[in-house]
């Protein structure tokens, strides 16, 4: 009887730390540089964060790189899921936990250099023909938020600067950060267009669905906290945006 309970023990130990590591499935987007891939392989700022959290808290699950309306229909459904670079919104807030931020900036409309556009404020917008946003994007999000009814939504950024060069749309709706990326992989410069407006800033965090342990998110954010205040962070930030300031407080918000 003695070795039977025993044996209980040891089998019930052997699996309750792998009950307690659920498996992550983390997925980011292709957003250069925040995240892109590379032969199949992700890359990116945000990338090289997460990963460096990773090697932190041994984790070893891989990161895929989807399309980010793929992206967030898996967050919104399944537990122990991933989603990086997340804009922080009320909404998400309610949605989602978030820990960062990672990155910092702004969300602007952009049109061609030439443009005689005149925007001063987020309606303004609603005059033009088209407005390019990534689709499911949090810059479709606000602009629907806001009742706009001319909103032209792409199936990547690429395709919205593309739009943009060809004078398909008078506005692309993007963040500062990724922008200058993206108009080069469309053989054009940040010098060909000009940001009309700035709509609000945009700050960038990694998000867990509803259902993820609260003590492996927990574990993720003393990660970030500890690549900050080791330099790792400002070395990653740095290798991506030179010429801009690494956010350097860490929080986790929402759920």
């Amino acid at each position: 009887m003695k070795f039977v309970t025993h044996l209980l023990v040891v089998i019930c130990l052997c699996i309750l730390p792998y009950r307690a590591l659920a498996a992550l499935s983390i997925y980011t987007e292709e957003w250069a540089p925040i995240s892109f891939s590379v032969e199949g392989k992700p890359d990116g700022l945000a990338v090289q964060v997460v990963q460096e959290i990773q090697k932190r808290v041994n984790n070893q699950d891989p990161i895929k790189v989807v399309p980010w309306a793929r992206g967030w229909k898996i967050m919104t459904e399944q537990p122990n899921t991933v989603l990086f670079a997340m804009t922080r919104t009320p909404t998400r807030e309610q949605r989602f936990s978030m820990i960062g931020p990672i990155a910092t900036g702004t969300i602007n409309f952009y049109a061609l250099k030439d443009s005689k556009l005149k925007i001063s404020s987020i309606d303004d917008a609603k005059q033009a023909k088209a407005v390019g946003v990534y689709r499911s994007s949090v810059e479709e999000q606000l602009l629907m938020e806001h009742g706009f009814t001319n909103i032209a939504p792409s199936t990547t950024p690429l395709l919205s600067a593309k739009q943009l060069m060809k004078k398909r749309i008078d506005l692309w709706c993007n963040t500062n950060l990724t922008a200058p990326s993206i108009l080069a992989e469309a053989g054009a410069s940040i010098d060909d267009v000009k940001s009309l407006h700035t709509i609000s800033a945009n700050h960038l965090y990694i998000a867990f669905s509803k259902g993820t342990p609260s003590e492996e998110i927990d574990k993720w954010k003393e990660a970030l906290i500890s690549i900050k205040t080791d330099g790792t962070f400002a070395q990653i930030y740095h290798r991506w945006l030179p010429n801009d300031a690494p956010p350097m407080e860490t929080e986790r918000i929402g759920q």
